[in-house]
């Protein structure tokens, strides 16, 4: 679809006013999610900033900490993790990649729970780790779309530069599909775009699940070792689910709120709030 620069600078507009900066974790605290945002705004919510773990990353030693912290809730851990692993100084670039997807993490927590401060302190390392694997491995696809949404971030900081960072955002998701159609995290950037663009610009919740979809079928094809204790996999499979039911289909919802749980009967969010709260009579 052909867009003009100021068709995405009112995309991204219009998505900084709608909770930009809210993440993923709030998934986390089903008592924080309750009765704030309707199903549709709950689901952008929990979308607007999914994260790929480095899928190859299998045998890390903060890997553990960090799933533990996202079923849980309990982020002091995953801040813990993070901490760490910055002051270890790797120059690996599976260390570096795997410390942006937690520092990412990180902080879209904070802007969901409004600790800009704290979400700032970690953006500026999060920038500096991006500059780093850059310098290290290039212009790959995970780089573009970790760089993608750290500029979905900035705007989530402060509204008034989306018309500056909403289109170099859009231009990075692209460039990471062009770099890998078959990369995890550059579909999932892809499915976050499709899923917040008003539907004015051409926004589709088909066309997000679409790329969620495609994403879910990379991370399964990856061996139980990789899968296992794997957040990102657990955060895809209930985004799905929350689509299916807001898109009319609650038994297909179902299957995937089960199948998290199946996976990990521990999952709060899930158990707690969204298979109870699922309505398929």
């Amino acid at each position: 679809m052909e867009r003009s620069k100021y068709q995405l600078i009112l995309i991204f507009v219009l998505l900084s006013l709608t909770s930009l900066g809210r993440g993923v974790f709030n998934s986390a605290f089903p008592e924080q999610m309750a009765g704030e945002n309707s199903a549709k705004e709950s689901r952008q919510i929990n979308s607007s900033f999914s994260v790929q773990i480095s899928v190859e990353r299998s045998n890390s030693p903060f890997k553990q900490q960090v799933y533990q912290a996202y079923i849980s809730g309990k982020m002091e851990n995953w801040k813990t993790a993070i901490d760490a692993m910055e002051k270890q100084k790797s120059n690996q670039p599976t260390d570096i990649l795997e410390l942006i997807n937690y520092q990412y993490g990180y902080v879209a927590w904070c802007l969901g729970n409004d600790k800009k401060n704290e979400a700032k302190h970690y953006l500026s390392l999060l920038d500096n780790n991006l500059e780093k694997l850059k310098s290290l491995s290039g212009e790959s696809a995970e780089y573009h779309s970790y760089t993608a949404a750290a500029y979905g971030f900035k705007i989530g900081l402060s509204n008034w530069r989306a018309p500056f960072f909403g289109p170099k955002s859009m231009d990075h998701a692209e460039k990471a599909m062009k770099k890998d159609s078959l990369n995890f995290q550059a579909n999932m950037e892809m499915g976050n775009i499709w899923n917040h663009m008003p539907a004015m610009f051409g926004g589709s919740d088909e066309k997000a699940l679409s790329y969620y979809s495609k994403a879910l079928k990379i991370m399964e094809s990856k061996s139980e070792e990789i899968k296992r204790h794997n957040w990102i996999y657990l955060n895809l499979l209930t985004l799905v689910g929350q689509m299916q039911q807001e898109m009319g289909n609650p038994y297909q919802a179902k299957k995937y709120f089960e199948q998290a749980l199946k996976i990990e009967p521990n999952f709060v969010w899930v158990k707690e709030e969204l298979l109870p709260s699922l309505k398929t009579d």
